[in-house]
This record gives C-alpha cells, structure tokens and sequence, in this order.
C-alpha cells in the first residue's frame, strides 16, 4: 500500500481547473483539491494514506482528517512552508519508499527523493487522474 503527498498549492496552482477556483476563493480551491484527490484515492486500491499539505492558514499549526478517508489535510503555521512539513512526513515514516510526493518544487523534489520517497510532477499525477 502507497501513501501519497500532495504540495497542496504547488498543486493548485498547476492545474488550470483548480486554479481558477482561487479567483472564486482560496477555500473553493482547497475544497476542489480534496474532493479530487479523495475521489482518485477511493479509484485506487493501492493508495492507503492520503497527506494534503498547506502552506500556512493561520496562527497555528491544524491538522483536519476526514473521517475513515484515509485524507489528512494539514495546515501549517503562518509563515511557515509546506515543504519542511512534506519533508517531516516522510522522515517520521517507516516505509519512506511507500510514499510517492506530488509537486513541481525542486527544493520537495530533491529531498524527497534523497529522503527515499518517489515524486511526481503534476503533470504526471495529471496523467493518473485521467
């Protein structure tokens, strides 16, 4: 069983559908983000763990799951990125080769590799969405 990490707004912001939600509101994008990433977790048998990760919405740190989703959306603090966060995931694994991460950053790119976790590009977890 895979667990998959998703750079939440490196995400949104590189698909044009989600992207666009941002001009109706930032919360209808992340919304939208969750609805997708929930609907392509529950057409794939071998994705167990989803981690949805925001850069910072507020004050302080929040962690949201959907319960028995398997989806877990954290929000960093403000201030704070979204790619140390990543990074922290996968460290406190136990099976970082399990974990495939979903960004374009490099700096998520290359630590997540060298941290033994595969990565997709948007544009490849693009193709797996269609």
């Amino acid at each position: 069983m895979q667990t998959l990490i998703v750079d939440a707004y490196n995400v949104i912001h590189a698909i044009p559908e989600l992207e666009e939600m941002l001009d109706e509101s930032l919360q209808a994008a992340r919304l939208a983000l969750v609805r997708l990433l929930s609907d392509f977790k529950n057409s794939r048998k071998d994705i167990e763990r989803v981690y949805i990760v925001f850069d910072g919405k507020g004050d302080m740190y929040d962690e949201q799951e959907s319960a028995g989703s398997g989806i877990t959306a954290f929000y960093t603090q403000k201030g704070k990125d979204a790619d140390r966060k990543i990074m922290e995931i996968i460290k406190d694994s136990k099976d970082p080769a399990g974990i495939t991460v979903v960004s374009n950053d490099n700096f998520v790119y290359n630590n997540s590799r060298s941290l033994g976790a595969r990565i997709k590009t948007v544009k490849e977890f693009c193709r797996l969405l269609d």
